[in-house]
């Protein structure tokens, strides 16, 4: 195998035997006639692909898609079914470590023990012994039993333990889920570092901000079979019409048409001051249970008109959204909320609150475009965002601005929800200026400060 190549993945394929009992199984086993009692699932399938020295990796794809079964092969806690994968360097993997485990052990026995089980030399890892511990922020519980860990507490242990024991190639799976946002700025920095390196990584996680942040390949993984692989901009928007249910792409066979979904988004007039963004940037979805307004297409863009999944603190953000109306609506309303990782509502705002401008009758098979700026002065973290749309009496919106908000709901027809349309992550800045702040959100305002002599 060539010297640049230190993974190559040839036709690799995995099959598990599923029975419906045990003792289907055991039937098997003892069958003269070698009958077969299972059913066979192929959890990965035909896959192949080469990773460079120095390369970072994404692996993405919806849950039950192969990841962590690919991760298992090629770090040999698996055999595979078929195919074959050649590794060239020392290879070091979340996986291993953290089965590695005595849960007997204190964490710094453990790393001592793990660290030698993977064959670095005595002595080696007891001079980082002390940074391991500064990084993992396990205070006292790094010299307690691992029994008395969380399983998040193992996972920050067995990451800060491969941060300092040299390898060739790194697998990461979901390890930068866990711990706070100050943990994870400190991993992501030590990938950085890696990177600088030249360390060759392989990253399987959900956070596609860190894929399109980082990673300069990714593979899409659906039902076992790699269905993309290449740039992450290309590969995450594969990713989000997986999840909407829309696959094309050319590694698999799929009759659905995504170039003739979007010829058939009939484009219309908009007035000078109304910006659009060019197709290439939406993401198609399908809501089928939308009542009154079929939500076709969203993007989220940058000031730039940049697709983009990460934004700096303070940064602007635009989310554009197209409808099909379904049926004949008065005056159209759509709301736009902002939730972070524990559900809790950071922002919600409807089109009236805006003052905008309103059609005061929407017929059925119009296409009503809809596109909200919004700063985005909160802390560092990530977010999910969700479209409302809604129905008002002509004469009820002309006269909102002198009704209670209690009578301004009771007027509300609240049409259809668009629940986890999509995910973005906001990344801290590190110089103090107008859009720096601690806490949720960022509040409008100023200060001043003076000395008097006693």
């Amino acid at each position: 195998m060539n010297d640049d190549i230190i993974l190559r993945v040839e036709n690799l394929g995995k099959c598990f035997k599923i029975y419906d009992n045990p003792w289907h199984r055991a039937r098997e086993w003892l069958s003269v006639r070698q009958r077969s009692y299972h059913q066979p699932y192929w959890s990965i399938k035909d896959i192949s692909f080469e990773v460079h020295r120095g390369d970072f990796i994404g692996i993405i794809g919806e849950n039950g898609a192969g990841k962590s079964t690919l991760l298992k092969v090629i770090t040999g806690v698996l055999q595979p079914t078929e195919g074959k994968y050649e590794l060239n360097g020392k290879v070091l993997s979340l996986l291993e470590l953290g089965t590695d485990f005595n849960p007997e052990l204190s964490g710094r026995a453990n790393a001592i023990y793990s660290s030698e089980l993977l064959g670095f030399p005595e002595g080696y890892v007891q001079e980082r012994l002390e940074q391991i511990a500064q990084f993992s922020e396990l205070g006292e519980f790094f010299d307690r039993p691992i029994k008395l860990y969380s399983s998040g507490m193992k996972i920050r242990l067995a990451f800060s333990l491969f941060a300092f024991l040299e390898s060739d190639i790194l697998i990461l799976d979901e390890v930068l889920a866990v711990g706070d946002i100050f943990f994870k700025q400190k991993c992501y920095k030590l990938l950085e570092e890696l990177i600088a390196k030249k360390t060759t990584i392989i990253l399987v996680t959900h956070e596609l901000g860190a894929v399109q942040q980082y990673c300069q390949e990714v593979l899409l993984l659906h039902q076992g079979k790699k269905i993309y692989q290449g740039p992450p901009k290309e590969g995450i928007w594969q990713f989000h019409q997986l999840k909407h249910g829309f696959i094309q792409n050319k590694y698999m066979d799929i009759e659905t048409d995504i170039s003739s979904q979007k010829s058939s988004l009939l484009s219309s007039d908009t007035s000078d001051d109304f910006s659009w963004p060019s197709d290439e940037v939406f993401i198609p979805v399908d809501f089928p249970d939308a009542n009154y307004a079929q939500l076709t297409r969203y993007a989220i863009c940058n000031s730039k008109g940049e697709p983009t999944l990460n934004f700096l603190q303070g940064e602007e953000s635009y989310i554009y959204c197209e409808f099909q109306i379904k049926q004949n609506i008065a005056v159209p309303i759509v709301g736009l909320i902002i939730t972070n990782k524990y559900n809790v509502i950071i922002h919600s705002k409807i089109s009236f609150q805006h003052k905008v401008n309103v059609p005061s009758r929407v017929n059925q098979g119009d296409r009503l475009r809809f596109c909200r700026n919004i700063t985005l002065s909160v802390e560092p973290n990530d977010y999910v965002f969700n479209i409302s749309f809604g129905n008002m009496h002509s004469d009820h919106y002309a006269s909102l601005d002198l009704v209670s908000k209690d009578e301004f709901i009771s007027h509300l027809q609240v049409c259809d929800i668009y629940d986890k349309l999509g995910a973005f992550k906001v990344l801290p800045r590190y110089s103090c200026d107008e859009y720096s702040h601690f806490g949720i959100c960022n509040l409008l305002g100023n200060c001043q400060m003076s000395v008097t002599s006693s």
